[in-house]
């Protein structure tokens, strides 16, 4: 499902109201490094948790800058239901790990509808949640 089509699925009053019900659990804050600057960059995003890990999709791929600060600096931070973590962040080769992709787009399809980019793995280090 394209994110037009998933933008359009929620403007259905009830597909919206179950949405916004669980929006607690829709977001994580994500902390990178600039691969240039070094300044640090902190988004909004998607995600899903398998395994004791975390996983976002890149609509915009590898041109996605906080992709690129991943690629480059793979030490992150994030923040999901008021935990924070540190870690290590890595694309996820879904043509080597196809079994791990299907998993991660079929959790992203059922919680948002939507499973279209690249998968980005984050792995919290043992004992970091604060």
């Amino acid at each position: 499902m394209s994110l037009t089509d998933r933008r359009n699925s929620i403007s259905n009053p009830s597909r919206r109201r179950r949405f916004l019900k669980d929006s607690k659990h829709q977001f994580l804050y994500l902390t990178t490094e600039g691969w240039k600057t070094k300044t640090l960059h902190r988004i909004e995003i998607w995600y899903v948790r398998h395994r004791g890990r975390f996983y976002l999709i890149s609509q915009y791929r590898d041109e996605a800058h906080w992709v690129q600060n991943i690629k480059n600096h793979p030490r992150i931070s994030f923040e999901v239901d008021g935990d924070k973590y540190v870690g290590l962040g890595r694309v996820v080769d879904a043509g080597a790990e196809r079994e791990l992709a299907k998993i991660v787009t079929e959790l992203m399809d059922a919680k948002y509808q939507w499973n279209d980019g690249l998968i980005i793995e984050l792995r919290p280090e043992p004992g970091s949640q604060q």
